[in-house]
């Protein structure tokens, strides 16, 4: 056959065409697999008849091909269940006309648990069929699965032509999956040796001995061309393949010219393209078939096959979308070329599995696996869905274990035909991952189905545990991988480990309401398997006495000693039967106490978790490692629980507890985590020295945890170690310095500050600079094998971390409460003006990170914990600002004018003097870590423009109930907030409480257009470019602020939060200084901001109060009321507005109540300030100096030298264990 034939005759072209396009598509059991020019149906014998009468090709070697792939495909009847479920398979198109469907049974369907869903709607032809084994494996189990509506025979037997040999006449009906082949489940079909494969049965192995006696003859006659001498070797080749003669066929193989032109054969063309592809795939198999197996040189031959995919006249590359700035649908179609696919999928199949077997071989396996996904992306799902759903698991573990270290290029080609990317390697596998990730929902969601009652879909819950370990290498997938899970509980039926997986992610993110719904679902469902499973365990979640005394810590060390690990014969019984096992429960129960007590402040509810965890520890045989956690866990709640909403008799006992399960944890287990739990609660309990030591031994195990330099540089400053106090932050700085130049590196956006205007320097002076040593992660995973030799996959660790993982909006977060401490300690040490040096440079790094700025260095809009942590919150972020102690001259007063007055959330190991019924709201103890929750304001501001995070809770930090606030119910009523917040007015804002005072001391506001609108305004104002100086006089009506939208400076709620409380740093400072008129710039740019921030309406009675405020304490030579400077009544009146409102924003805030009590003081109104500082030391601020400070200046007053003395006592014991900051300012749990 010529070139010249074919185009001299339109009949042979016309035919050429044809049989090429039956060859391409494997139509080996299609009864009429073409058509001649007049549109009527030919048989096979016909078709190739006349090809070879008008194109003059030889025909034999047409039937030995056809007749070897019925043989080889039909060599046995056979076998073969699914142990993983069911499969679903589309129905089959109307507009093939190649299609054999079957009614799937529903007790023999593989994937997942089910019939399939469709299976109502498959309609079964008339014709029969007889089962056929797939090409290459030994099916030991039955399959009767019809997988692929698009190709079959048609209902007509398949007679010999009368050139065949005699041989070759044999009739064969061939289902789709039998046709396509390689689509066992068996594990022992990825494993070593020869079990997997078989080739013709018994009674076909005379008949392929006669064709390979005829292509033998043939090849001798020497009357073939050279291209169909080059095919008849290769269907030789094929024909001692199938006989298990591999020694033969690989000499011919090897003896075969590739180098020649892949289009050439005795059908040129595509078909020649074919047949050269099904040759590299049967040589790989040849040679891993050999008696000596011969690995390497089968994985050349497989990779082989794909660059012979270009020379198909209509190929098109299908690039993976992550390797596209732009998707693209083009891709190679599918049903014209399914021969092709076929052996592609098992070429690249067998690559990866030969390759996945070796150990520290996971890059190129993953080059492998991606080169498979990029073409099974545009494959129909019927098209051996178990082998695609087993790829799918191997591709998923390759990430996991390929995640790449930072400051590293993707290795290239990225596929094995090539493909590259201009992005990081870590940049590019989040893009690989995500698209991973997706493609594998959508294959699982067209071929499982949910599980009948008893069943389970194991394709779908181990594609969910994969996709929670990728989260665990990275946690900005976690949005990602939620979607999953919610999807996969479509597709479960009670999924523990789903649930259990769920829990933890929605906790992660911040979206506490539906973790915790989810939480106890997990629980209730879990302790009922597990009573009707083991009635005779009792397992209760209940309440559980809380007065229990202390127990040591050597003796939780003596009850975890008697454990021994978990027996594996019941870890592997509950995975059969889709149970958690005890070490999965447990590890569930402390995530859950951990939402309970850090994000729903519900202290109380997380004992009753962590207890129950306790209980299954006692029962059950884990190690220490566990063990170690729930002791964790125990003292981090049980000190959690001293902070608020109990008895001061009882908090002394429930402090030593805490501390002993946290010794105990650190003896059983010592980790860096709980060193540093150790440490924070040691800090509340006031017992310095040894907390520095906790957390010293907790930055030696682990240098490079932020907030753990930021404890030990506020328990310095607790020591008045001012100069370690600057180098522990400083170190702290650099360590995230170090850390964001590596991750800015890897999203491209450079390491360094981007200058926002020619007057803004936007650089870092807080710190000295470091050479980047961050230690890159172990490379444990990439060194191990993804496949063990017997097929199976080895064991994946998905357990949670005992930390959260932080995004780099977290990261940003954390180094600016740092850098917050940073200024405290300087304006101690060096004074103000320092200081606000200082402060201009935070305000140019945070303005550099946020608002319009935040996508140019890669951030996300936001601090909730999916995109970063938390918002500063207003108690505790204000430590240098908020001091009501300190006198007019700014240094005296009970801890100076440098130390917070905001709770502190913490305890003592002394009793106070008195102790009122516990009765009061609950405090969250972690109020730090609570998300803001803002009003829309009259008038919009940068602050209270954007909405709220819908997945805030509605109660606030210390545990109150603001739901009505948010809706604008009773907080409109009392401070004129309007539910549309339409109006451009502020009746009660800080411009309408200054201007039109008729005091000396009131400083009218100015105009705060450029201010209010400018994204790049961050630099605080100083004395000398105050924009303020020239403002008009107090008594001018000025025009109120302008409406300002998001747009202007496109930060989110939770960014205006923390730039507000930079700005009242900044005011506080300013007042200490004696720089009012500065002092009420930065409390309007900060009320702009965020006018629902509590500590805004502190500083403004501050501000006021300022004439007022009584000498504070060991600097005052007389403390009485009559001795001090009496005050304007518009001043007191300015000041006591300011304090109530920021009481009606937060109804136990102690700056505001004490501000307020000082105010009643000042007035006579003793009594009245006795009962508001009897409250609060008794409850949300009973470990706050200053509230019992003014309490004994009240008794004091009322003659009750004895109290007085007492109260004073225990202020003095509380100040000296406080650092410039509280610790809430680090958090509570990691």
């Amino acid at each position: 056959m010529t070139g010249t034939t074919i185009s001299a005759s339109p009949k042979a072209a016309h035919y050429n065409a044809t049989l090429s396009a039956a060859l391409l598509r494997g139509a080996w059991a299609d009864a009429r697999p073409g058509q001649d020019p007049k549109g009527n149906e030919l048989s096979w014998g016909e078709l190739v008849r006349k090809w070879g009468k008008h194109t003059g090709g030889n025909t034999s070697l047409i039937h030995h091909v056809r007749d070897i792939s019925l043989l080889y495909l039909s060599s046995t009847s056979h076998s073969n269940a699914s142990s993983s479920g069911f499969i679903t398979v589309p129905p089959p198109s109307a507009s093939s006309p190649r299609v054999v469907s079957t009614s799937i049974p529903a007790d023999q369907a593989p994937g997942s648990s089910n019939s399939s869903a469709g299976s109502g709607s498959h309609s079964t032809t008339t014709s029969s069929f007889v089962h056929i084994p797939h090409p290459h494996l030994r099916h030991r189990q039955k399959n009767s699965l019809s997988l692929d509506g698009s190709q079959s025979g048609s209902g007509s037997t398949i007679r010999g032509n009368e050139t065949s040999s005699a041989g070759t006449s044999r009739a064969a009906y061939l289902s789709a999956g039998d046709l396509d082949g390689d689509d066992s489940d068996d594990t022992a079909a990825w494993g070593e040796g020869t079990d997997w494969w078989q080739g013709v049965s018994l009674d076909g192995v005379d008949e392929v001995r006669e064709g390979v006696k005829a292509l033998e003859v043939l090849i001798d006659s020497g009357k073939l061309s050279s291209a169909e001498l080059s095919s008849a070797k290769l269907t030789l080749a094929y024909h001692l393949h199938t006989l298990g003669s591999h020694e033969s066929a690989g000499r011919l193989y090897d003896t075969f010219d590739w180098a020649t032109d892949p289009r050439t054969g005795v059908v040129q063309g595509d078909a020649a393209v074919a047949e050269r592809i099904r040759a590299r795939c049967l040589q790989g198999l040849s040679a891993e078939l050999l008696s000596t197996s011969n690995s390497s040189y089968a994985l050349q031959s497989y990779l082989a096959a794909i660059p012979l995919l270009r020379s198909l006249s209509n190929f098109v590359s299908p690039t993976p979308n992550y390797l596209l700035s732009q998707a693209s649908s083009a891709k190679l179609a599918f049903d014209p070329n399914r021969e092709v696919f076929r052996h592609i999928s098992t070429a690249l199949t067998r690559a990866a599995v030969l390759s996945s077997r070796l150990p520290g071989n996971v890059l190129q396996s993953l080059q492998i696996l991606r080169t498979y996904h990029s073409y099974s992306a545009s494959w129909p799902s019927a098209f051996r869905p178990i082998q695609r759903q087993k790829m799918l698991m191997l591709y998923l573990r390759a990430l996991v274990a390929s995640h790449p270290p930072f400051g590293t290029a993707p290795q290239e080609p990225i596929l094995i035909d090539g493909g590259s990317s201009t992005l990081s390697a870590r940049a590019l596998w989040k893009k690989e991952t995500v698209e991973a990730i997706r493609q594998g929902r959508t294959l699982l969601a067209a071929t499982t189905t949910f599980p009948r009652a008893g069943s389970v879909n194991v394709p779908v819950r181990s594609f969910t545990e994969l996709a929670v370990a990728l989260y665990g290498q990275s946690a900005e997938l976690a949005r990602e991988v939620i979607s999953v899970l919610w999807w996969a509980m479509t597709l479960t039926f009670q999924s523990q480990s789903i649930l259990r997986h769920l829990t933890h992610l929605l906790s992660d993110v911040g979206d506490s309401r539906d973790a915790r719904r989810v939480f106890e679902l997990y629980v209730q469902l879990v302790l009922k398997s597990r009573e009707t499973q083991q009635p005779e365990v009792s397992l209760q979640l209940k309440r559980r006495p809380t007065d229990d005394h202390a127990a040591p810590p050597a003796e939780i060390k003596r009850d975890a000693e008697k454990a021994s690990p978990e027996d594996e014969e019941k870890r592997a019984q509950a995975s059969e039967m889709e149970a958690d096992s005890d070490e999965e429960f447990v590890l569930s129960l402390l995530g859950g106490s951990r939402l309970y007590c850090r994000d729903l402040g519900e202290a109380d509810e997380a004992w009753r978790y962590t207890s129950l965890a306790g209980d299954v520890v006692a029962q059950s045989r884990v190690g220490d490692g566990l063990r170690a956690r729930v002791e964790e866990c125990k003292g981090i709640v049980r000190m959690a629980m001293s902070a608020h909403g109990v008895e001061s008799l009882v908090r002394p006992n429930y402090q030593a507890q805490a501390i002993n399960h946290l010794i105990a944890s650190t003896s059983l287990n010592p980790t860096p985590s709980a060193f540093y739990h150790l440490s924070y609660c040691q800090a509340e309990a006031r017992s310095i020295e040894t907390a520095i030591d906790s957390i010293r031994t907790s930055l030696e195990l682990d240098s490079r945890n932020l907030q753990a330099w930021h404890l030990l540089a506020l328990l310095l400053s607790a020591k008045r170690d001012w100069e370690s106090a600057i180098k522990a932050c400083e170190a702290g700085v650099s360590i995230w310095e170090e850390d964001e130049e590596l991750h800015a590196g890897e999203d491209g956006f450079g390491g360094g500050d981007v200058v926002l205007d020619a007057n803004v320097e936007a650089r870092d002076f807080a710190v000295v600079p470091l050479t980047p040593s961050i230690a890159q992660p172990p490379a444990t995973l990439q060194s191990r094998p993804l496949l063990h030799r017997d097929g199976c996959f080895p064991d994946l660790d998905v357990t949670p971390p005992s930390t959260t993982p932080l995004s780099r909006s977290a990261r940003l977060e954390h180094v600016i409460r740092l850098r917050m401490t940073l200024n405290v300690v300087i304006e101690k040490t060096q004074g103000p003006e320092a200081a606000m040096l200082k402060q201009q440079e935070l305000f140019a790094f945070f303005s550099a990170r946020s608002g319009r700025n935040r996508n140019t260095l890669g951030y996300s809009p936001g601090f909730g914990k999916g995109g970063g942590m938390k918002s500063v919150t207003s108690s505790g972020s204000l430590a240098a600002m908020g001091s009501v102690a300190g006198g007019e001259d700014g240094g005296r007063g009970l801890g100076g004018s440098f130390v917070s007055v905001g709770i502190t959330k913490g305890t003592i190991n002394s009793q106070p003097p008195t102790s009122n019924p516990a009765g009061a709201t609950a405090t969250n103890a972690t109020s730090l870590e609570k998300p803001a929750v803002f009003v829309q304001s009259s008038g919009s501001s940068p602050g209270s423009s954007s909405p709220p995070d819908q997945g805030n809770s509605d109660v606030d930090e210390h545990g109150v109930d603001r739901s009505q606030s948010t809706k604008g119910g009773a907080l409109s009523r009392h401070l004129n907030v309007p539910s549309g917040g339409g109006s451009v007015s502020r009746p009660n804002s800080v411009r309408r409480m200054v201007v039109g005072g008729s005091s000396a001391d009131t400083i009218t506001g100015r105009n705060r257009t450029a201010s209010a609108s400018s994204a790049a305004l961050s630099i605080a104002p100083t004395a000398v470019h105050s924009h303020f100086r020239n403002a008009p006089s107090s008594h001018t009506i000025l025009p109120p602020p302008p409406q300002v939208t998001p747009e202007d400076h496109g930060r989110a709620p939770a960014e205006s939060r923390i730039l507000s409380n930079l700005w009242l740093m900044s005011a506080a400072t300013f007042r200490r200084w004696g720089k009012l008129e500065q002092c009420l710039v930065a409390i309007e740019e900060a009320e702009v901001l965020d006018p629902e921030n509590a500590d805004v309406w502190v500083q403004l009675g501050l501000y006021h109060a300022q004439p007022t405020m009584v000498g504070g304490g060991g600097g005052s030579s007389s403390h009485h009321p009559s001795t001090q400077k009496t005050p304007p009544s518009e001043s007191m009146d300015s000041a006591e507005a300011a304090f109530v409102k920021s009481l009606l924003l937060k109804p136990d805030h102690p700056p505001a109540i004490i501000g307020l009590s000082k105010l009643y003081i000042q007035t006579g109104q003793v009594d009245l300030a006795e009962s508001l500082l009897n409250q609060l030391t008794q409850e949300a601020g009973w470990d706050v100096p200053e509230g019992w400070y003014w309490l004994g200046k009240v008794s004091e007053l009322q003659g009750r030298k004895e109290r007085a003395r007492e109260c004073w006592t225990f202020a003095l014991g509380l100040e000296g264990g406080r650092g410039v900051r509280g610790c809430g300012e680090v958090g509570r749990w990691l």
